[in-house]
């Protein structure tokens, strides 16, 4: 199959490197001049532009990042829509909102070009090992056309209903998840300027009912190492989170927990974080109670 794919950063480039592994055509383009690189050496054709790319493939994917983003890459002067490709099926793995995904796919159904919005779980390492959960949001047959393709990237694919349930899926996945990470990094905190051991507190929590996903993702992982290096950047956590506000608000749902975790984003951003990993959001919290979680020897190991 002939596959476009723009957006090769760290969650897209695995994701292309997978396409092209399975012995599929791939067409790319991109800012960056290293993805493009790595995959033209495995045999990927570089062009200019999303518009470039549409006009010659059966299928394409966008994985980049903001709602403006997709916009420019669907429909911009040298996006999708521009393309003359009648019978193209697009897909977004962006986590955007819902009412953009609509506003595209309404456009790109005009000129007879069919539209997924696709978001996905699993970061970085998810999409390394293929282990990821897609959510699919648009019509059964698009979904069934390109279902091979989606399992040689994830591990399981729901699909969701019409165009925007995809996003509104992801959406309260990365609420919960994003709130959470705030709650995790104040409980620490509180742990360790109480006179707690981080590690035994750590073994203590996931031992019991608040035990999750996020929690064993962030304490060991970044908390306790203090590595602070992105795999989700607080610029693109505060933009998920933006996005699941402000489709709470269109809906009339009100968001008070989420709100609330949007304030500690912004502060640690605010002290220079922007750039760093969502796990940063502990960080004025340590500086306002004057601990610093993690970084001593675990009990038992000296």
């Amino acid at each position: 199959m002939r596959i476009g794919f723009v957006g090769l950063g760290l969650m897209g480039l695995p994701m292309a490197r997978h396409l092209l592994a399975a012995g599929h055509e791939l067409f790319i383009a991109s800012g960056s001049p290293q993805p493009l690189q790595a995959l033209a050496q495995d045999g990927a054709v570089v062009c200019a532009s999303p518009r470039d790319i549409a006009a010659r493939v059966e299928v394409f994917f966008s994985c980049r990042v903001t709602p403006q983003h997709s916009l420019d890459t669907f429909l911009g002067p040298e996006g999708v829509r521009h393309a003359g490709n009648p019978g193209l099926l697009c897909i977004d793995l962006a986590t955007i909102e819902p009412d953009t995904a609509k506003a595209i796919s309404r456009e790109l159904a005009s000129v007879g070009v069919s539209f997924l919005d696709a978001p996905v779980s699993g970061g970085p390492g998810g999409a390394k090992s293929q282990t990821l959960t897609i959510m699919v949001g648009g019509a059964p047959a698009d979904v069934a056309r390109v279902q091979p393709l989606f399992d040689l990237l994830a591990r399981r694919t729901f699909h969701t209903g019409p165009v925007g349930t995809g996003l509104l899926a992801k959406l309260c996945n990365n609420m919960i998840t994003i709130t959470t990470h705030a709650l995790v990094a104040e409980a620490m905190v509180m742990g360790v300027k109480g006179g707690m051991d981080a590690h035994l507190l750590y073994e203590v929590l996931r031992a019991s009912s608040a035990r999750s996903n996020t929690l064993e993702r962030v304490v060991p992982n970044h908390f306790l190492p203090r590595n602070f290096e992105a795999a989700a950047s607080l610029n693109t956590i505060m933009k998920d989170l933006h996005c699941a506000i402000e489709t709470g608000r269109k809906l009339g749902v009100r968001l008070l927990l989420p709100n609330l975790a949007m304030q500690c984003y912004v502060d640690a951003a605010g002290r220079g974080h922007i750039d760093s990993d969502i796990a940063s959001v502990i960080l004025p919290m340590e500086e306002i109670a004057g601990v610093r979680v993690g970084a001593a020897v675990p009990p038992g190991t000296d």
